[in-house]
């Protein structure tokens, strides 16, 4: 219930801030977050094994901090460009505007929602307060965290973000494990004293 509570204040929030924006800010933003969520969760890997090898007994949280670090150093880039590129606010009939603002708002909220879930499952909590189980459906049944996962998986595969060559490697979660295995990782740090492992004494 707590995952769902923070989730629901997300959408909240980011509807409502954006909103208030106007529908052309709201699109720049919905198109910098969209773009910023997609790459956190496809290269925080990538620099969790680089940290490994600086701070290797801090293996539960690297994974959650990197996919953050990358989420907020490239959307807060994107916003800089974004703004300095488009000095002028674009008009929309007010009609547009009315109608337009709310529905990309939304869509914003809904994709910071959809990665805010996803990235829970890296976080280095115990394994049933983020689902009871792996099974669960998150945020009241919607399963933003799956369509999230679901969405990196078929634009590494064949979409915007695929690689040239059908490289498999490259495709994010190709097994469809995600989910399953950071729960099992959630385990094992149940079973751990503390947060770090193999911390000297």
């Amino acid at each position: 219930m707590i995952v769902n509570l923070v989730l629901l204040l997300v959408f909240i929030t980011v509807t409502l801030l954006l909103v208030r924006e106007g529908l052309w800010s709201a699109m720049l933003m919905f198109l910098n977050v969209l773009v910023a969520a997609t790459v956190a969760t496809a290269w925080f890997g990538v620099l969790t094994v680089s940290l490994e090898k600086l701070v290797p007994s801090y293996t539960f949280l690297l994974d959650f901090l990197s996919m953050w670090g990358i989420f907020s150093i490239v959307l807060l880039a994107l916003r800089e460009i974004t703004d300095r590129v488009s000095r002028t606010k674009v008009k929309f009939l007010r009609q547009i505007e009315l109608c337009g603002a709310p529905i990309v708002a939304l869509l914003s909220g809904w994709v910071m929602v959809a990665f805010t879930a996803t990235s829970l499952h890296t976080a280095a909590v115990p394994r049933w307060l983020v689902q009871e189980t792996p099974q669960a459906r998150m945020f009241f049944g919607l399963s933003p965290d799956r369509k999230w996962l679901s969405w990196m998986r078929n634009s590494s595969l064949d979409g915007p973000f695929a690689w040239p060559g059908n490289n498999e490697r490259a495709i994010f979660d190709k097994d469809a494990d995600f989910i399953l295995r950071y729960a099992d990782r959630r385990f094992k740090l149940e079973g751990e004293e503390a947060l770090r492992v193999n911390a000297k004494q």
